[in-house]
């Protein structure tokens, strides 16, 4: 680049001298400059404040991909598990906290994970994003389930433990917990705001929260009779949804696939929660009574374990409307951290909603989902995530995320032919590779 300097206005250069700038990093500068300077003046010509504000950003963008840059999507905040874990519990138990909680062996995360995990970021930026290790799992049992520290020292393996510790994870935080094959495609916010349930930053006091109406705006909390009410409809899909109502203790799973007896149906791959709510502590004292079978992952701490333990809750403890599930957790080994018996008449009414198959798991890996297996599984070596999105409609059904089933854990530990599938960079929503993708995740152990 040269750039022509008059010497009557530059005395220490002769006439006609040019000025070469050969670094592209300046070239970059100088021209940004003058483009910026270009957008005040015509602010201050009267153009308006927001046309010179978007020519100024896309000069912004135009100029940081012609140095080679990237510019960075706003995203949920990282919060080390050690810091969240000194915390003090939540005091507001009708409203979501902004946690997102996810595991993995280690902080290294296979390519394909980092980029999906980003996704859920940049979907719901204003959030906490909590990455777990098996290391820091062991201190959360040892914290805040010591009655639990035996058996889950016993468990056979890792991902056995992996399971359970997402059941603390809902209990004593609460949020939304995902698996790292899970993508996200829209706000979450949104969709808890169709089941009435207000969402607030970790740790606020209740007297800031408030609950939202179907289109997310904010309102004062007005209870109501979910039961008593016709079956609310989607806004997506004017498909009825679960009714569920006001100012209620939460537990939200999703369904997977349209066979509601299907024992995989309520895979716990996906697991949303208000703070404090009775039903997590069933998944525990059920692999606490089951610890010494030869049962595997799945029947033991996995989908089929959380799909008894939902029929349970239904039956056995009512769906959480009488006394039942309080009293009975009243005599667990978590009645000290949330007791009910504090102030009976002023605990919050309790429920569990099963989501609709479209909300978070739009593909089901079993025989439903067979058509879309060669798109949508990640181990498939034709698998395209972009391409799934569009064949699954995500768009029209409204969902908010799609996972991939990786299936990356085995028994002992993982999967090394999914483990290589899984270090392999995908397509972003913008169509580039993952920068981290260079880095490959080893599994451990």
């Amino acid at each position: 680049m040269k750039i022509f300097a008059d010497s009557e206005n530059f005395s220490f250069l002769p006439s006609g001298k040019m000025i070469t700038l050969k670094n592209r990093s300046v070239q970059g500068a100088v021209l940004l400059g003058t483009l910026i300077f270009l957008t005040i003046s015509l602010y201050s010509l009267g153009q308006g404040r927001a046309a010179g504000e978007s020519a100024l950003d896309h000069y912004k963008e135009h100029f940081s991909k012609s140095l080679g840059t990237k510019s960075k999507e706003k995203e949920a905040k990282r919060l080390y598990a050690e810091e969240l874990l000194q915390r003090p519990l939540a005091t507001d138990l009708t409203s979501i906290p902004k946690l997102f909680h996810q595991s993995w062996i280690n902080s290294t995360l296979p390519a394909k994970f980092e980029e999906w995990s980003h996704s859920c970021r940049q979907a719901n930026p204003d959030w906490e994003w909590v990455l777990w290790t098996d290391e820091d799992n062991m201190k959360l049992v040892e914290k805040y389930a010591p009655w639990f520290a035996s058996t889950y020292e016993a468990l056979h393996s890792e991902i056995y433990r992996a399971d359970t510790a997402r059941n603390i994870y809902m209990h004593v935080f609460g949020g939304v917990y995902a698996d790292l094959d899970t993508e996200c495609v829209g706000p979450y916010e949104e969709m808890f705001a169709e089941y009435n349930t207000s969402m607030i930053a970790h740790n606020m006091p209740p007297s800031q929260s408030e609950s939202l109406d179907k289109s997310g705006q904010r309102k004062s909390l007005q209870p109501t009779k979910a039961l008593e009410e016709p079956r609310p409809k989607s806004t997506a899909t004017g498909l009825e949804i679960p009714a569920s109502a006001e100012g209620e203790r939460k537990v939200f799973l999703g369904r997977m696939g349209t066979d509601d007896n299907f024992v995989h149906s309520i895979p716990n791959a996906w697991m949303g929660s208000t703070p404090g709510h009775p039903f997590w502590v069933l998944p525990l004292e059920s692999c606490e009574q089951s610890i010494g079978s030869d049962a595997q992952p799945e029947y033991l701490t996995g989908p089929p374990a959380l799909y008894d333990r939902v029929r349970d809750y239904r039956d056995e403890y009512e769906q959480g409307r009488g006394d039942k599930m309080d009293d009975h957790y009243n005599k667990s080994g978590w009645r000290h951290l949330y007791p009910p018996s504090r102030d009976q008449e002023k605990l919050p009414p309790q429920s569990l909603v099963v989501l609709p198959f479209w909300e978070v798991y739009p593909y089901s890996w079993e025989r439903d989902g067979e058509a879309y297996r060669s798109l949508c599984w990640v181990t498939q070596d034709t698998f395209s995530a972009s391409t799934c999105k569009q064949v699954m409609g995500l768009d029209h059904w409204g969902s908010h995320s799609i996972t991939y089933w990786s299936h990356s854990w085995s028994t002992d530990g993982h999967w090394g032919e999914h483990m290589d599938a899984l270090n392999k960079p995908t397509e972003t929503s913008g169509g580039d590779e993952n920068d981290d993708g260079d880095t490959q995740a080893k599994p451990e152990g």
